[in-house]
Order: structure tokens, then sequence, then C-alpha cells
């Protein structure tokens, strides 16, 4: 009896993982790929690209969308077939996790130093607001991203489908990397707290004369500073359980586990995995909902797109006007012009008859 009440169970929670595979993922990816692609258009308008933390949220969004594509629908074919493509394929499982790894430890790393960016530009110490520059964003994508896919090269070598019995030392490390990138996320939004008061402070005492320009960036800055916070907020709320059960399944990758409990660990696994996903896929909706600036840029972009679609179809239909008169006016031209040569040789036949 209770061999049959274990098979219901692990039956339910294997139904329940599929529907999440199959479900879940499929609108984290619809939403996500809209999402992602919206941030790279409104993220890169002129208006925006010249601020440094602006430059670091543009090109998370680049490897969120990358995380997506790599990620998202091996995890689909698997809901919808019952079969994940990784977990039959060395290379491709090999390729997706050393993409799916070097996307989002970069990702990551793009959000920490959009972090200490705000941190910097806030700061009373004028070398110290240097580092708050375009100049210094781009390096710093170059430099994480050459690192991320170094530091991930090692996935060729540690990791294979359907591995059940690896070394310790290959699963430490992304749980490690993981717990690193939350505790830098969460040090540095009390760092961005505490800076943020003498940057207030510091802006309330500029003159008159000068005030409506200042309370714009001031404006700004809250506002990128906003979005930041909420966008760490998410991440490190996604990615601490996967973090968490990482180190659970290396502490207990040696025990004995029944059907049941590989069953519970396979749909936790899957959740978890779609956490970190919403995490990387809803940044946009994040941006729009709690960001002044992005959202105002997002609606003079939609506003723009509108007005250029409405001169389009407004010089199509100018055209068609202009087309239609002409051709009208051409054909009482040429009917008028009839009448009146008619007119004149019936004339001139009478004149030449006298």
């Amino acid at each position: 009896m209770s061999n049959l009440t274990d098979e219901y169970r692990i039956n339910i929670i294997n139904n329940v993982s599929s529907q999440i595979n199959r479900y879940l993922t499929l609108f984290i990816f619809l939403f996500g790929i809209i999402g992602s692609l919206l941030n790279l258009v409104v993220l890169s308008q002129p208006v925006l690209r010249g601020n440094p933390c602006v430059v670091y949220f543009l090109a998370s969004s680049a490897f969120s969308l990358g995380i997506l594509l790599v990620g998202l629908p091996s995890r689909i074919i698997s809901g919808l077939i019952g079969t994940d493509p990784t977990n039959t394929n060395s290379w491709f499982c090999k390729f997706r996790l050393f993409f799916l790894y070097s996307f989002r430890t970069t990702s990551a790393w793009l959000i920490v130093f959009a972090a200490f960016d705000r941190w910097c530009s806030s700061n009373r110490k004028v070398y110290q607001r240097r580092f708050s520059s375009c100049q210094i964003a781009y390096r710093s994508i170059l430099i994480i991203y050459s690192l991320s896919f170094i530091l991930w090269f090692e996935g060729f070598f540690c990791y294979e489908a359907n591995l059940t019995t690896a070394p310790v030392k290959c699963y430490a490390i992304p749980s490690i990397l993981m717990l690193i990138f939350g505790s830098l996320t969460i040090r540095n939004i009390n760092q961005i707290r505490r800076a943020i008061e003498p940057f207030v402070a510091r802006i309330s005492t500029i003159s008159h004369t000068s005030r409506t320009p200042r309370s714009l960036v001031r404006r700004s800055e809250s506002s990128l500073t906003r979005m930041l916070l909420f966008q760490v907020c998410l991440l490190t709320v996604c990615s601490i359980p996967q973090a968490m059960h990482q180190f659970y399944l290396t502490f207990t990758i040696d025990v004995q586990k029944s059907p049941l409990r590989l069953a519970i660990e396979n749909f936790i696994v899957n959740l978890n995995f779609s956490l970190t996903y919403i995490g990387n896929g809803m940044a946009f909706y994040i941006y729009t909902l709690n960001g002044t600036v992005f959202r105002q840029t997002l609606i003079r972009l939609i506003n723009r797109c509108s007005l250029i679609h409405l001169a389009r179809a407004t010089k199509k239909n100018y055209f068609c006007r202009v087309v239609r008169l002409f051709f009208s006016l051409s054909r009482c031209e040429h009917i008028r012009l009839a009448s009146i040569h008619s007119c004149f040789t019936h004339r001139l036949h009478n004149f030449n008859k006298l």
C-alpha cells in the first residue's frame, strides 16, 4: 500500500513539474523576450545612453536576452514532449551550460557594477565620482564578459549529461558565485541608501537660478537608483533558493535517495530555475513600473512611432488624393480641349463654305 501511495505521489509531482516546464516557462519566455527587446530599444535612446548606469542596464538586458534564448527552449521542449535534449546529448548540454552560466554571471555582475556606479556618482569625494563614467562602464563590461567566459570554460570538463556522481568542486562553484552575487547586491543596496542622503542634501543647497535643471538631474538619478534597487531585490530573491538548493545537492550527492525524494528534488529544481529566469526576464516591467525616466522615454518612443506611422499613412493618403485629383483634372482638361477643338473645327468648316 505504501508503494502505491508513493507511486501516486511521484506521478502527481512529476505531472506538476511537467506543467511548470510547459506553461510557466513558456510564459516567462514570451514576456521575457518582449521585455528584453523593449529594454534594448528604450535604453539605447540618446537621452538615456549617456548615463553610465544605463550603459550597465543596457548590457545586462542584452545578456538577459541571451539567457532566455539559451536556457528556456530546451525546458519548453521538455515540457511539450517529456524529454530534455540536454539530458541525452553531452555536447549540447555542455554548450548550453557554458553560455547559460557565463551569460548569467555577466548579467549579475553588471548589476553589481551598476550599484557601484550609483554609489560613486552620489559620493562626496571627487576622485570617487570619477569612477562613474561611460568609458569606465565600457571597459568594465568587456572585462566582466571575458572573465565570465574564462571562468565557466571548466563546464566543458566538469559537467556531463545526466551526471549523477561528479566531483563536489565542480558543483560548488555555481553555489559560491550565486551567494557572492547575493551578498554583493545586498551590500551595495545598503551603500546606496547611505549615499543617497548626502547626495540629496548637496542638491538642496543649489541656488535658485539653476534649480530647474538640477531638479531634473536629481529626479533622473533618483529614478535610476530606484530601478536598480528593485532589480537587485528581485535578482536576490530569485537567486537565493537555487543557491541553497545547489548547496543541498552538493552535500547530499552521495546519499542514497528514494524515488519520491528524487521526484521532490526534481520539482524543486524546476521551480528554482523558473524563479531565476523570472529575475532575468522581468527587468523591463520593473523599469516601467518604478522608473519615471524609463517610463517617460518609453512613452515618447511610442508616441514617436505612432506619429511616424500616422505621417506615413497621411502621406500615402495625401499622395492618393493628389493622384486622383490629377487624373480627374486631366480628364476634365482633355474633355474641355476636345470640345474646344470640335467647336473650332466646325466654325472653320462653315467659314470655308462662305
